[in-house]
This record gives C-alpha cells, sequence and structure tokens, in this order.
C-alpha cells in the first residue's frame, strides 16, 4: 500500500512540474514581443581583388555615410557584409551608391531562387508542432 501511494504522489508532483512548465511557456509565448529589429537585412558585395589596411578603411568610411547602413560592417579578403535598414535603402541603393563613391570592381551578391524561397529560421518549420502551438497561443492573447 505504501508504494502505490509513493507512486500516486510521484505521478502528481511529475504532472504538477509539467503542468508548472507549460504554464511558464503559454505565459512565454503570450507576452513575448516583436523583435525590434525586424527590418535589418545582411548584405554582401563580392570585389574583384583583396582588400588592404588602407582599403578596408576607404570601404568602411564610404558605406558609413550611405543612409541606413548601419555601423556593423565586415571585411574579409574580397568581401563586405553590411547591415542596413530595409526601409531607409535596399542592397542595390545601397551598391549604387558605393559604386558612384569610387572606381570599384565588384558585384552585390544575389540569393539563387533555390535558396531565396527558403524559409529563414531553421527551428520554426511551418508545419511543426511548435510553430502551430505558439500561432495558436499568440492568436487566443492578441
Amino acid at each position: 500500500m505504501k508504494t502505490n501511494k509513493k507512486i500516486k504522489t510521484a505521478l502528481l508532483s511529475l504532472l504538477g512540474i509539467f503542468l508548472l512548465l507549460f504554464v511558464i511557456l503559454v505565459y512565454h509565448i503570450a507576452t513575448a514581443k516583436p523583435p525590434e529589429n525586424a527590418t535589418i537585412q545582411v548584405s554582401r558585395i563580392d570585389f574583384d581583388k583583396p582588400f588592404d589596411s588602407l582599403s578596408t578603411i576607404d570601404i568602411k568610411q564610404k558605406l558609413h555615410t550611405i543612409a541606413g547602413v548601419k555601423d556593423e560592417i565586415i571585411v574579409k579578403r574580397n568581401v563586405v557584409v553590411y547591415f542596413h535598414d530595409n526601409r531607409i535603402a535596399d542592397s542595390k541603393k545601397v551598391y549604387d551608391q558605393l559604386m558612384t563613391k569610387g572606381n570599384y570592381k565588384a558585384e552585390r551578391f544575389i540569393l539563387p531562387e533555390n535558396l531565396a524561397s527558403k524559409q529563414v529560421c531553421p527551428v520554426m518549420k511551418k508545419d511543426g508542432v511548435s510553430y502551430k502551438f505558439t500561432k495558436l497561443v499568440q492568436s487566443v492573447f492578441n
């Protein structure tokens, strides 16, 4: 008899823990705010030859003068990756303005069609249970 009572107590405790975690999860989903930087985009420009230290500084300064380009600019060998606000300037506009500021041989990196149509977040697949559950909870509380 004592073992049955211990098993029941353990199962009730386990059920209580799962219920508490579920309530915390629902609360977290319901109160989550949308990301503030949802309009920040990452773009890339490929140049024909690698940069030296002076040209790296020069390209960064020229990119900083373009409206919408954020502070984070990464220059590696012959590739420039930069962040920009797509409400202010898209990657083509930034590329065109940069090309007018200097005599560069470069091309804008454009995703191939098969990658452009892929979902951005690898965790939340739209046909997955977690995505559907999150959308359900958000629709109930919003």
